[in-house]
């Protein structure tokens, strides 16, 4: 038999060594670090719950949307009525319980106080049931809310402002309801805060939709928003005169 050349010999080891597994050893582990997406999960899960409490408030407070200065969303006003109120209510239960399964930061604190206060509005004692000045403060910011979303020009905003004043006269019925046997305002302080929605209504809105040229847009604007003007006498009779 011929032998192989030495050199042949050699590199078949090679690459036999090289084809056999990694020797049985056990690996070490790696050294224990702290999760990075551990907190991000945290900031993660608030986020959505911020999220989804930031929708509810542009739909039934937007008051309050623009007082914590939350990110404009795209949702049409409701006003919150006898017929609404119970599941808005265990809307934002549920978004306490889950915030209360979180771990305390300054986040989730403050969104826990402003779930809270909330619900103490929404009680059958609450400022929903007794302050008429309230009201004001959520059809008024209702009808600034869609001059915050979307591009200054054209008529988008136009026509997004008569959706959202169409439904001004309806919620400011609503608050009637609800408010049935409360304690009639300071007439000097009503006046005083109904003057600064009717001036709203009346200068500051018209003059934010000049931009809008397509005349459909701007008499389906301006029925709105002579509508809603007119709620507010409504409702200052209801209040006066009507209880």
């Amino acid at each position: 038999m011929t032998t192989a050349p030495r050199h042949v010999v050699a590199l078949i080891a090679l690459v036999l060594l090289a084809g056999d597994p990694a020797p049985a050893t056990a690996a070490k582990p790696a050294p224990a670090v702290a999760n990075p997406s551990a907190r991000t999960g945290r900031v993660d899960a608030t986020g959505r719950l911020e999220s989804r409490h930031a929708q509810l408030l542009w739909r039934h407070r937007p008051d309050l949307a623009e007082r914590y200065a939350v990110t404009p969303w795209s949702v049409r006003f409701a006003g919150l009525d006898e017929a609404t109120l119970a599941g808005h209510v265990r809307d934002l239960r549920q978004l306490l319980a889950a915030a209360d399964t979180l771990p305390a930061s300054e986040r989730t604190d403050t969104l826990r106080v402003r779930l809270r206060r909330e619900l103490a509005d929404c009680a059958p004692d609450g400022a929903l049931h007794r302050d008429a000045l309230l009201w004001l403060d959520i059809v008024a910011a209702a009808a600034r809310a869609p001059f915050a979303v979307g591009p200054a020009g054209g008529c988008d905003r136009t026509r997004r402002s008569a959706i959202q004043l169409r439904a001004l006269p309806e919620a400011l019925r609503s608050a009637t309801v609800l408010m049935r046997g409360s304690i009639a305002p300071d007439p000097a302080a009503f006046e005083q805060r109904l003057g600064a929605v009717e001036r709203l209504l009346r200068d500051d809105l018209p003059a934010r939709t000049d931009a809008c040229k397509e005349s459909r847009r701007r008499a389906e604007f301006v029925e709105a928003d002579s509508l809603a003007a007119a709620s507010l006498a409504d409702f200052r009779s209801w209040l006066m005169i009507g209880r």
